[in-house]
């Protein structure tokens, strides 16, 4: 097989991997819908999860680079980043939940 047939199967599966968890599903719809930050304690909110569950998917999306994380005061706040994974993502939810 080609090299890059297998790259673009490896991104295919890892945005899967990363969608078919329920509570990560959520937390990158409202941060797709919020187009901005959220806070930790404002995801852990709306996904109805405790503060350290949502840090914990929250630190899952970031290391797969699809949202970053800034200190703003006491608060750890996340955004969406700005690449072809995250593009990705949001035309397949889109599809899913539209």
């Amino acid at each position: 097989m080609k090299p890059l047939y297998l790259e673009k199967v490896s991104k295919a599966t890892t945005a899967f991997k990363i969608l078919s968890d329920p509570t990560r599903f959520k937390i990158l719809s409202f941060l797709f819908e919020s187009e901005g930050e959220l806070c930790v304690t404002d995801i852990a909110e709306k996904v109805s999860i405790s503060h350290s569950a949502a840090s914990h998917q929250l630190s899952k999306l970031e290391a797969h680079n699809i949202v970053f994380s800034y200190r703003d005061g006491q608060s750890v706040c996340y955004e969406v980043n700005d690449n072809e994974l995250v593009d990705n993502l949001r035309q397949v939810m889109h599809t899913f939940i539209h």
